[in-house]
């Protein structure tokens, strides 16, 4: 189970799917339970809570009815999750289960490596933590007295991780970044003097020396107004050390050049938790991120990019490489960004590879390479005896960068249901999903799990509901259902589209025999008989179609996902359907 307060109330079974619990009451009563995880908590306390001072004689019946409710959608025995003791209630809540337990968690070992002198891990852990918070504290209920102060006690323990958070940032040189965040959150709580000095650190440590002391003066006179105090002793004094240009104050370490290119993150990113472990483990000074059309490698590069950038100090590249890119506009590109005049960078593409790898001799850097082509493309662009790391997405395996130099493959397949049926929620909106979650997972499944499909449908359901619109994808051309109008690039069709054209004539031929498949699941025989040759003659296109994440390989066979096939089955029809006379096929079946 996982049980979430920061936010709205919210519970998912194991399998993602929502625990719809209407009745208010009783939502509050999990609500108690949750915000005391583990501790007994007294029949009488909860009858005042839930009805004050004059509580209806069925009181403690209704309690008992709200109990049993929560006992039957929680699933198991009452004697595993929600026993009964002489005085009240208690429920078991697992480690990781509840995201209260999570977060103090992480700001505790956040604040501790802040204070051990390592602000990499330090910001690595505030950061997943604070992302933990989707809002006020279950502010989707009105809560008993009991719980303010929790709520209230939560709510410093976040700011505390935001100060801590932004000590980090500081530490790491990230003082940019600080100066352009911390003006809204002193704006918003302006009596935490901490935050106050953090805004001033970071303008000062951007060069910002007057708007630095402004800061400081808008303090006082906020301060002073509001508590009739004057700045305490730690302000008062970075104020004067920032006057004086204290020289102690400037970073440690400065860079001249830091290029920071990555383009903004998907915000509603869902699911990848395997995928994201692996590249959170270090996989190496490349990593390939594979998989096919749609499926969201762009979004999961970047989403992972953004939460370690501060393992990078000096900083991210960035190339939309688009399959066609030539590597020597990346590096010329690359090298102006790390301060190489335009005029110095060489003509042709081995020197310019060669001043590209000794400008990053001494730097740590991530290299964000997307959408490659081939190993050919990328291979200039790879540093030489660098720190950096460069991450790499690709509809192609690029065996050649697996066997050459080694690189690290992380393969994405589609979302599974839940997850994709909580980016719908993302997307559509989380009270229409809920109200039709056996809809949703229709829609998620007609979708193929992939990641670009599923947002397309989100934005046009056009306010139909999630059944009506389900029904009519069943029934309709479902890769011309999932265009957005207007946007031709915004289209499953058209992502297809993008890697078909990459195929030769024969992988063609048989990506489009392979939509009359009656199975999704087929052999080398089968594409054989379709192209009407050899096996040994089949294996070529089908391992193109293969590399490019068309169809999945298996000890067992090969199978073509159904999207995928579909694209194949349409592209067969607009070229005059099924050939005649139609092959034998084996058709092998899982």
């Amino acid at each position: 189970m996982r049980f979430r307060v920061l936010g709205a109330l919210d519970v998912r079974d194991d399998r993602g799917g929502p625990l719809v619990l209407n009745r208010r009451k009783q939502r509050v009563v999990l609500a108690m339970l949750l915000m005391r995880a583990n501790r007994p908590i007294r029949t009488a306390e909860f009858v005042e809570q839930l009805w004050g001072d004059r509580p209806p004689q069925s009181a403690a019946a209704n309690l008992q009815s709200y109990v049993a409710g929560l006992r039957k959608a929680l699933g198991g025995s009452a004697e595993s999750r929600l026993p009964a003791n002489r005085s009240g209630y208690v429920l078991r809540v697992e480690r990781d289960e509840l995201d209260v337990e999570r977060f103090e968690r992480l700001a505790v070992a956040g604040r501790a490596a802040l204070a051990a002198g390592d602000p990499v891990r330090a910001l690595d852990r505030l950061t997943e933590a604070l992302g933990l918070w989707r809002g006020g504290v279950l502010e989707d209920l009105p809560l008993p007295e009991a719980l303010h102060t929790e709520a209230t006690r939560l709510t410093e323990v976040r700011l505390d991780a935001l100060e801590d958070r932004y000590a980090a940032c500081l530490a790491l040189g990230r003082h940019d970044v600080a100066a352009a965040e911390l003006p809204q959150l002193t704006g918003d709580h302006p009596l935490r003097e901490r935050l106050w000095e953090l805004e001033m650190l970071a303008l000062y440590r951007s060069g910002r020396q007057a708007d630095a002391l402004a800061t400081y003066r808008r303090a006082r006179t906020l301060l002073h107004a509001e508590l009739g105090v004057e700045p305490g002793a730690a302000l008062r004094d970075l104020h004067r050390r920032i006057l004086n240009g204290d020289l102690s104050l400037s970073p440690a370490r400065a860079s001249s050049v830091l290029p920071r290119q990555l383009p903004l993150a998907v915000p509603d990113f869902v699911g990848r938790a395997d995928e994201l472990a692996r590249l959170d483990g270090d996989p190496g000074p490349l990593t390939v991120v594979t998989g096919g059309a749609g499926v969201g490698k762009s979004a999961l590069a970047l989403h992972w990019a953004h939460r370690a950038a501060e393992l990078f100090p000096d900083g991210q590249l960035y190339a939309d490489l688009g399959g066609e890119t030539a590597p020597l506009a990346v590096l010329t590109a690359f090298l102006v960004s790390l301060g190489v005049p335009v005029t110095e960078v060489p003509t042709t593409e081995e020197a310019a590879a060669a001043l590209y790898r000794s400008t990053l001799a001494d730097r740590r850097m991530l290299i964000l390479l997307d959408d490659a082509a081939d190993a050919a493309q990328v291979r200039p662009l790879l540093p030489g005896t660098a720190p950096s790391s460069v991450l790499v997405t690709s509809r192609d395996r690029l065996n050649g960068l697996v066997a050459a130099q080694g690189a690290t493959r992380v393969e994405l397949g589609p979302l599974p249901v839940a997850d994709a049926v909580a980016l719908l929620g993302r997307v559509a909106g989380e009270p229409l999903v809920m109200a039709e979650y056996g809809a949703a997972e229709e829609l998620a499944r007609l979708c193929g799990g992939l990641p670009l499909a599923v947002r397309i449908a989100g934005v046009n359901l056009c306010g139909q509901s999630l059944r009506e619109y389900a029904d009519t994808l069943a029934t309709a051309d479902l890769l011309a259902a999932l265009t957005v109008p207007g946007d031709e690039r915004a289209s499953v069709r058209a992502a297809f589209m993008r890697s078909y054209e990459r195929l030769s004539v024969a992988a063609q031929r048989l990506l489009n025999l392979l939509g009359l498949l009656p199975y999704s699941s087929f052999t080398t025989d089968d594409a054989a008989a379709l192209l009407r040759t050899s096996a040994p003659n089949a294996r070529g296109p089908l391992v193109e179609l293969v590399t490019l994440n068309l169809v999945d390989a298996s000890a067992e066979g090969f199978s073509i996902p159904p999207l995928t096939r579909r694209f194949g089955a349409s592209l067969m029809a607009e070229r005059g359907g099924v050939p005649h006379p139609a092959p034998s096929l084996s058709c092998w079946r899982p």
